[in-house]
C-alpha cells in the first residue's frame, strides 16, 4: 500500500475543507488554471477569487472540499500553479504603479521563458497592468539579428516597409555600427516609428532623445528603453524622457508570491 493510502485509510471517504490564503500583498494570476486543476483533482470548489484579485496578508483566494489524498495533491500542485504567475503580476503592477501613467511599461521577456509556461506568464504581465508588446498597434519588430541578417538598419526597415507600409516599424538599436543617436536617426529616416534603445545606458538614451529634438523628429517617433531596468532606476528613465520602458528580469524573475494552503475543517 502506498504511504498516503496507508496513512489516510482510517478516514475512509471523509472529506475536509481547506483554504488558500496569501501571506503577503499581491495580485492573483492563474485563477482559471487553478480552478481547472482543482476540478481534475476531484475537489469541490466552494469559492475562487477572479484573475487580478487584490490580495493582502491573510486574504483568502480559494476554498474547496475534498478527500485527504486529493487535498495533499492540491497542496503540491495548486500553490505552484498560481505562485509564480501571481509573483509576476505583482511585480508588473508595482512598475505600473510607480510609473503613474508617465511612461508605458511593457515586458517582452515572456518570449524568453520555456514554452510550457509562456502563456501563463504573458497573462500574468497583462493582469498586472503592463503591456506584453511594445505597441498596441500592428507592428513589425526588427531586433538586432534581423538588422544584421538584412545588412543594416536602412535595408532592414526598407524591407519591412515593403511587406506592410501601414504597420509601425520598431527597431532595436545598440550602437553596433555607429553611435546610437546616428543609428536612431537612420532608422527614423528609413521609416521606423519606434526606436528601442536596448543598451541599458541612460546616457545613450539621452543622446537619442536630444538628437531627436535637434533633428525635428521627436514628435514623429516613440522612444523606448531597455536593459537592466529596476524599480530603483525607473524614475531616471522617466526623467530622461523615454516613452516606453521594457522591463525584463525585474518582472519575469519575480519571486513566487507567498501563499499557504491550510485544512480548516474535517467532516465526520
Amino acid at each position: 500500500m502506498e504511504l498516503r493510502e496507508f496513512l489516510f485509510a482510517p478516514l475512509g471517504r471523509q472529506t475536509a475543507s481547506f483554504a488558500i490564503t496569501a501571506r503577503e500583498k499581491g495580485i492573483l494570476s492563474g485563477a482559471d488554471r487553478l480552478k481547472q486543476v482543482a476540478d481534475e483533482l476531484g475537489l469541490e470548489v466552494t469559492w475562487s477569487a477572479p484573475e487580478g484579485y487584490a490580495l493582502e496578508p491573510g486574504s483568502c483566494l480559494f476554498r474547496a472540499v475534498g478527500e485527504a489524498t486529493a487535498i495533499i495533491h492540491a497542496e503540491e500542485m495548486l500553490l505552484g500553479i498560481i505562485g509564480k504567475p501571481s509573483g509576476v503580476a505583482t511585480a508588473a503592477a508595482d512598475f505600473v504603479r510607480r510609473a503613474r501613467g508617465r511612461i508605458k511599461v511593457v515586458c517582452g521577456a515572456w518570449k524568453k521563458v520555456t514554452p510550457e509556461i509562456r502563456s501563463e506568464l504573458r497573462r500574468a504581465i497583462a493582469t498586472g497592468g503592463a503591456g506584453i508588446r511594445i505597441s498596441d498597434d500592428p507592428f513589425i519588430y526588427l531586433d538586432k539579428n534581423y538588422v544584421r541578417l538584412l545588412g543594416g538598419i536602412e535595408p532592414a526597415v526598407g524591407r519591412a516597409r515593403t511587406y506592410d507600409s501601414k504597420r509601425v516599424i520598431a527597431v532595436q538599436i545598440r550602437g553596433e555600427t555607429r553611435p546610437v543617436a546616428a543609428e536612431a536617426e537612420a532608422a527614423v529616416k528609413a521609416g521606423a516609428g519606434i526606436i528601442m534603445v536596448d543598451t541599458g545606458r541612460l546616457e545613450e538614451l539621452a543622446t537619442v532623445i536630444e538628437a531627436a529634438r535637434r533633428g525635428g523628429w521627436r514628435e514623429k517617433v516613440k522612444i523606448a528603453f531597455a536593459g537592466g531596468v529596476t524599480p530603483a532606476n525607473l524614475e531616471a528613465v522617466i526623467a530622461v524622457g523615454a516613452d516606453i520602458v521594457d522591463v525584463g528580469r525585474a518582472i519575469i524573475d519575480a519571486p513566487l508570491l507567498d501563499l499557504s494552503l491550510d485544512v480548516e475543517r474535517v467532516s465526520l
